[in-house]
Formats: structure tokens, sequence, C-alpha cells
């Protein structure tokens, strides 16, 4: 039986001024209509029940998920009173999972990736849940690399160890962290690398077991967990778990380490939307090529990008620029600096202004 964890922990600064804690990247409406939470689990529907799908998100954020997932129990959406990384998330919900059925197949997925199509990404859910399948193999999806990106982690694949209805696994040699561009094109160049999108398949138990051997701390607290029984009691285990815990990522504590990895190619497109210019891949454009998602008017006003709320924006000789408005703050940049919002958001932070964050 198949269980699903999604993360969706994160707040997305490289969105703000939108993206913040009271409203983080996966809760917002970026792309279409619905959430990037709520996408992430409509790819589900029809593939796996409710009651087997967990959210793990901030403690902060649980009654907005509750809010806009209103088909998943209650009891499912699990705050964590501190991030911990993302090694502390896949314990928990292997803990809680676990404990439903020592027996599940665990898929991990983030809650603000952008994927299609829905039945290319299950089928690719479907050949690493085979190649897993009754072994203690842990396994990862790759996805083929569209350009030599700096921004992600990449997987150096091996010798190819299966194929199923046309999609390859391979063997891992190794996981690389976020490269310089001379690196990444040498990378991108070669065919035999994939960016690392985060997106996990593997039994309860293997992970329990790469937790053992690896994290064993981590491993002790996820049992202590896993013996939680309601609500009320679980969540104290986990806030009294959570204190004794270190930070860690699972692609250092367990997948860098173990020898057990599989990579399954994806077959579908995704991206993580980290910034405000990868709307342009998503979102249709005006004759002028800009985005739009708020009132606007324009004069010579071209490849820019303007979000915003129910105020007007107004433009005049401008071009690739990102301009986003919300009640109480507006950002104004260009398009190419828009991975540098990051920096601006620790400026904030810097100058005590947490009322913006």
């Amino acid at each position: 039986m198949i269980h699903v964890v999604i993360m969706a922990g994160g707040v997305g600064v490289r969105l703000w001024p939108m993206s913040r804690k009271s409203s983080p990247k996966q809760l917002l409406p970026l792309i279409s209509d619905r959430s990037l939470i709520q996408e992430t689990v409509d790819r589900l529907k029809g593939k796996v029940e409710s009651r087997n799908i967990l959210i793990i998100t901030n403690a902060s954020q649980v009654e907005l998920m509750v809010k806009q997932l209103p088909e998943i129990p209650r009891e499912n959406i699990i705050g964590e009173p501190v991030g911990r990384g993302s090694a502390a998330a896949v314990a928990l919900g292997a803990a809680i999972v676990g404990r439903k059925n020592p027996e599940a197949t665990m898929v991990v997925l983030s809650a603000d990736h952008v994927i299609t199509p829905a039945d290319k990404f299950w089928a690719t859910i479907e050949a690493a849940v085979s190649v897993v399948g009754g072994s203690n193999n842990l396994a990862t999806l790759g996805i083929v690399p569209e350009y030599p990106a700096t921004g992600f982690g990449y997987i150096h694949r091996g010798e190819k160890v299966a194929d199923q209805n046309g999609i390859a696994t391979f063997s891992v040699q190794r996981f690389v962290e976020k490269p310089h561009i001379h690196t990444a094109t040498e990378y991108f160049r070669s065919g035999e690398f994939y960016w690392n999108a985060g997106i996990f398949v593997w039994p309860v138990k293997a992970i329990m077991k790469g937790f053992q051997t690896f994290m064993p701390d981590l491993y002790a607290a996820a049992l202590e967990i896993g013996k939680a029984g309601g609500m009320a009691e679980r969540d104290k285990v986990i806030a009294r778990q959570y204190s004794k815990i270190e930070s860690q990522t699972i692609d250092y504590g367990i997948m860098e380490k173990a020898g057990n990895i599989k990579v399954v190619e994806a077959a579908f497109q995704w991206d993580d939307v980290g910034s405000w210019r990868g709307l342009d891949k998503h979102r249709d454009k005006d004759s002028a090529g800009n985005i739009v998602g708020a009132p606007h008017i324009g004069i010579d006003t071209h490849n820019c990008i303007i979000i915003g709320e129910e105020q007007l924006v107004a433009t005049i000789g401008v071009d690739d620029l990102v301009i986003v408005r919300t009640g109480d703050a507006i950002l104004i940049c260009q398009k190419e600096r828009a991975q540098e919002v990051r920096k601006l958001v620790d400026l904030l932070k810097e100058k005590n202004l947490d009322k913006y964050l």
C-alpha cells in the first residue's frame, strides 16, 4: 500500500512579499487558481486514499493547511514545533506511516513543485515503487536537466538496472551539491547527471533502517513518536523529541551515505518555481510579453511580471521588471536579479523589520 508524505514547512523567501510565514509559497495560487499544495494533493486523487496522505508542515501553518485541504483528515496534517530539516520531516512521516502500516511503501513529495502532466508523474512513481518493492532499496527521482542550473543539487547516474514502460532506473554513483556554472555546464553536456528534485520512494522499513544506520539519534526519536497514541499525545512527543534532534537534510543524512540508492528518470516536466522569474514558464503572457496578475494599466511596458492584490499598478516605459504589490509592501526589481530577493529578506531581518516577514 502506498502512503504519501508531503513536506510543506517552507516559506519560499525568494517569493517575498507574497510568500511569508503567514502565507507561505505552497499556500499561494502562483500558477493557477489552486495553491501549490492543493495542486500537489490533486495529483494524487484516484491513486492514493486521502487517509494515506500526510502533510508535514510548520505548527503555525497547520490551520491554514486544514482550511485549504478539507479532504485530508485533520490528524494527518502534522505541525513541526520547529524546523529541523528534511531528514526530521521524513523521519516523522516514516514513524507515523510505519505505525499505520509497517509494510507500506512511502512516497515523499514537496508541496511547492510544479509537475506536469499528472499521468506521467504517476507512471514514474509506479516505476519507482516497482524498483523498491520487496527490497531494501531507496529510490529518488531524477529530473533531466533543461540547462546548466547552479541552484539545484545533482545526481550522477551509473548503469541502467531496470526499465518499466520506457521509464529507466539507474544505479547512483554519487550526489553532488549545487555546482558552479562551469561544473554545471559539464554535467549538462555529459548527459549522465540529473537534477535532484527531492522526490523519494522507499519501503518504510528501508528508510527506517537507513535512519538506524546513519542517524541513530533521529531514529530513536522517530521510534518514540511512532509509539504515541492520539493527536494530543503525539504532538507532545513530537515537541519533546524535536527539542533534542539536530537539523539535517535527508540528502546529507542518508542519501549521500547509503549504498542502496536507485535513481528513476522522471518522465514528467518539473519546476520548483524558486523565484518570481520562475513564473515565466507557467503563466500566460499578454501581447507585450507581460505576466499580469493584478489590476494593471501600462504604456510601453514589456516582458514584466506584475503581481498584486486590489490596488492598480500603472507603468510607463519599463521592461524586464518584477513588480509585486501586497497590502503593506512593494517589490520592484530587475527580472535577472529576482534570485536576490532572498538577500532582501535577510536585510529585513537585519533591520528588525519583522512585521514584513
